[in-house]
């Protein structure tokens, strides 16, 4: 049959057609199901079914689409599955006819109103609670992407329109809330198709008055789909969600899209913790990490890394204050309460964690002013950590193949083989984080530090599945000091390095089970971690700031965390590894290690033993 004749059959079914006629109905649904395998198959066939000769197929086509429309306004319940297959059918149709075709999409964008429409219909509550209806809704949502794919004067056209829709009108919002994850897909790849190598209407997302509602619920949406199979159709959505928000990102309008995702009075936002962990994502995947991080737009009043460095001062303040009026909620305040514990600070008899030699540790008071937010913000602070430590590793790496290349010798990798060429000096990461100082006046080496102190005396601590009694802190900064200048021979510190430095809980030396308070570390996973190793990072080859974590006591803080802990792994090897860099060199800094003595060692039935003057003989290990 020839492309006329083809034509001509579509129309006559066109023509005849009538919405209450059901027989009419499935005579047209066929007719349409017919041709769209074949278009589905045949580039020549849509350009010849799409050719705007005489016979012209869009005229028909159009009124298809409004009698389609109008017959959804006010259905008849019985009425319902057909229209639903008619408009299942006339939009795949649409969606094959279109496919790849430029001027084949500029005669159907004409009818986007009218498929907006009826995306609207589908999406209401009752649709919804319909599967019956997700086909419908998913063939729309695919003859908008295939209307405007490649095509960039279409897309802006739709994007421009879809950004400035009355909020209750916002169709895009109503696709990522269905239940159907083909659906949900099928939204995506529309953004997506959107966005897809223009910076500015990804810009949009953040900068348009519904941009940032839009991006509300695709966060939303890849949120529940972290869990998702990679084979499934929720994996295949969230893949797809990830890729609008990594052009996003290389947009460079991440940072400001963060901004405005915050809420007033909140220190960090479900959606903003859901978009960090895109941003981990991005950055950890990216050997040029450290570029995009720097990079900012004109206008800007920032880059990403200081977005981020920004949120890690406030993130990192919430958790000192919050773990800091917990504790106090539970005993006088950390340092009476170290002190009673204790003795006097420096004396030959003090056991950091506990009492006298052989004096059962009471455990603290409950603590009453327990705040149920630190969790959610302890995860974001370990998201923020892990981009601020990629960004800074990306950044060395670079400097160390830039200084490798400079050097005479064999020739170097080549570009592409190599990271991204490294900032200028000022203008390293790491270097940059060593310089900032928070709101209010605290230092980011002072900042990690003290959060590391308190989330240490705050969150159990679990071995090999049993609970080890929550340490107490080791001293402020200024009892070091006092006691470096009186030189006292044992200054307060941990037992030992690599060993624990509190009795187990339970006394009688037997570890005891984890039980409710594995749920508690588990909450705060990675955070020590992820903090020291970072730590070590800006530490290394530095003097100052070795010197500040010494001046801030943050050396004996470090070596409490040469431990093994369930919930974080592989602290103990990142806990030597920056104790190492602290150490590196500084005279200074290894006198304070020394004068650390040893008080107690575990034995290989893991009981504490005294290893002083008249107790039980240590137990090598």
């Amino acid at each position: 049959m020839s492309s006329a004749a083809d034509v001509q059959r579509i129309l006559a079914a066109a023509d005849a057609f009538d919405p209450d006629n059901p027989e009419l109905v499935r005579r047209l649904t066929s007719i349409l199901d017919e041709y769209a395998t074949i278009l589905a198959r045949s580039g020549e066939a849509r350009q010849n079914i799409g050719n705007p000769t005489s016979p012209s197929i869009w005229p028909a086509l159009r009124r298809l689409w409004d009698l389609t429309s109008a017959a959804h306004a006010d259905p008849d319940p019985d009425d319902t599955p057909c229209l639903a297959g008619l408009c299942v059918s006339l939009a795949r149709f649409t969606r094959n006819l279109v496919a790849a075709s430029p001027a084949n999409q500029e005669n159907a964008f004409e009818n986007e109103k009218t498929v907006r429409s009826l995306i609207y219909h589908y999406t209401s509550f009752n649709a919804t609670q319909d599967a019956n209806s997700f086909p419908a809704t998913r063939m729309l949502s695919q003859t908008l992407s295939n209307i405007v794919t490649g095509n960039d004067a279409l897309a802006q056209s739709l994007w421009d329109t879809y950004l400035n829709l009355p909020e209750e009108q916002l169709v895009l919002t109503r696709l990522f809330a269905s239940p159907d994850p083909r659906t949900v897909l099928a939204a995506f790849i529309l953004v997506l198709n959107c966005v897809h190598d223009n910076a500015y209407r990804a810009e949009r997302l953040a900068t348009s008055p519904r941009g940032p509602r839009i991006c509300l619920t695709m966060l939303d949406r890849i949120a529940s789909l972290f869990e998702a199979d990679d084979s499934s159709e929720e994996g295949r959505a969230f893949d797809m969600g990830y890729e609008v928000f990594r052009r996003i990102i290389e947009a460079d309008v991440v940072a400001e899209m963060y901004g405005r995702l915050a809420i007033e009075g909140e220190v960090v936002t479900p959606h903003q913790t859901t978009l960090l962990k895109l941003i981990d994502s991005y950055l950890h995947s990216s050997n040029q990490a450290h570029v995009r991080a720097l990079a900012r737009r004109p206008g800007d009043d920032g880059s990403l890394f200081d977005v981020l460095t920004r949120t890690f001062f406030a993130l990192s303040s919430y958790t000192q204050d919050s773990i800091e009026r917990a504790i106090a909620s539970g005993a006088p305040s950390i340092e009476r309460n170290e002190e009673a514990r204790q003795g006097p600070l420096g004396s030959e008899t003090s056991v950091v964690g506990g009492g006298q030699p052989g004096e059962t540790v009471p455990s603290p008071p409950p603590l009453q002013n327990l705040d149920l937010l630190l969790p959610k913000v302890c995860e974001a602070l370990v998201l923020v950590t892990e981009c601020l430590t990629t960004v800074a590793l990306r950044a060395e790496e670079a400097a160390a193949a830039d200084e490798d290349a400079a050097r005479p010798g064999p020739v170097p990798a080549a570009p592409s083989e190599r990271p991204h060429s490294s900032p200028p000096r000022s203008q390293r990461p790491k270097d940059i984080l060593i310089a900032a100082t928070g709101p209010s006046g605290q230092g980011f080496v002072e900042s990690v530090i003290e959060a590391l102190r308190l989330v240490d005396a705050f969150v159990p601590r679990i071995t090999y599945g049993k609970v080890v009694e929550r340490p107490q802190p080791p001293p402020p900064p200024e009892a070091w000091e006092a006691a470096l200048r009186q030189g006292r021979a044992q200054a307060p510190g941990p037992a030992s390095v690599g060993s624990e430095r509190a009795r187990v809980a339970g006394g009688g030396g037997s570890a005891a089970p984890a039980g409710p308070q594995a749920q508690v570390a588990k909450a705060f996973a990675h955070v020590k971690r992820d903090l020291v190793r970072l730590l070590g990072i800006v530490a290394s080859g530095s003097r100052a700031v070795q010197d500040r974590v010494r001046t801030c006591g943050g050396i004996p803080v470090v070596m409490n965390l040469c431990v093994v802990d369930d919930y974080n792994p592989y602290l103990r090897e990142h806990a030597l590894f920056a104790l190492r860099n602290l150490l590196d060199g500084n005279a200074e800094s290894q006198a304070v290690v020394d004068a650390i003595k040893p008080v107690g060692r575990w034995d290989e039935e893991k009981v504490l033993r005294d290893i002083r003057g008249g107790a039980a003989p240590p137990v090598s290990g």
